[in-house]
């Protein structure tokens, strides 16, 4: 199982720890890498729910600098391996594979498909999420008939123009996009239910970390105080064959990792 840590240059994420900026971030990376994290999952526009989309021209600004300060710390080859980029704006997915990222991890599933051809072009890899409508709206009375029906549906769909197009299926991603437009009872569901998803023979991912669901299942309003209940779900995914689990608490998960691993 590979942690990606959670890393954002924004002031308005919804886990303020998680919040930091240019000055903070390399340190920041470093220490997230020494800590255990294999992919650094750098993010400058929040999802949270009922926020607003960035420019792209602002989203870049903030990751530009960053971005090529942690290249020359770590080199050509670990900055390839190590830094998946949250966006989903063909500029911005451009620039950060120009520099030299490994990863775009696109919470619309690859809506735009020139990002689908970026990644086949230069052969890196994307994460293709579920979600239901837009941050700006997707909490607002999320409906399914079936959701576990329609969101392996849908990532069936987009992996399938994903190959079409010539990504390789080792490169796809799959996540199922808990607390992107789902209830409490539908993100539940979705995680009873990932052996199936593993079934697809995709790489899965998984990000429960912190997220509003806990909180409510447990009556925990604050995400500072919902680290504990997340190490639990994130044992339970690991149980359940988890390929990648996005996580805020990296040295937590991997302790988590490496006792499992004792107990195979």
């Amino acid at each position: 199982m590979q942690i990606w840590a959670v890393i954002n240059l924004t002031p308005d994420s919804f886990f303020k720890n998680s919040r930091i900026n240019k000055r903070k971030f390399l340190t920041t990376a470093l220490n997230a890498i020494e800590n255990g994290a294999d992919v650094l999952d750098i993010g400058a526009e929040s999802s949270r729910p009922f926020s607003r989309p960035l420019p792209w021209e602002e989203e870049w600004d903030r990751l530009k600098q960053p971005l090529a300060e942690l290249k020359s710390a770590i080199g050509e080859n670990e900055f390839l391996k190590r830094v998946s980029v949250d966006t989903y704006k063909y500029e911005t997915a451009k620039n950060v594979l120009d520099l030299g990222a490994g990863f775009i991890n696109d919470i619309r599933g690859g809506e735009d498909e020139r990002i689908l051809d970026l990644i086949k072009k230069y052969q890196r890899k994307i994460v293709i999420m579920h979600s239901k409508g837009t941050p700006e709206n997707m909490q607002i009375n999320p409906q399914y008939k079936d959701v576990v029906k329609e969101v392996l549906d849908f990532l069936r769909a987009r992996a399938k123009i994903a190959i079409n197009l010539g990504i390789k299926k080792e490169n796809i991603i799959l996540d199922y996009g808990i607390g992107f437009g789902k209830t409490v009872e539908q993100n539940i569901r979705l995680l009873k239910n990932t052996k199936l998803f593993k079934k697809e023979g995709f790489t899965l991912l998984a990000g429960v970390s912190r997220k509003s669901f806990i909180g409510k299942i447990l009556n925990i309003e604050s995400a500072e105080e919902r680290g504990f209940p997340s190490g639990i779900l994130h044992t339970y995914l690991t149980i359940q064959g988890i390929d990648i689990l996005r996580v805020h608490d990296i040295k937590e998960t991997a302790q988590i990792r490496s006792l499992l691993s004792l107990l195979k």
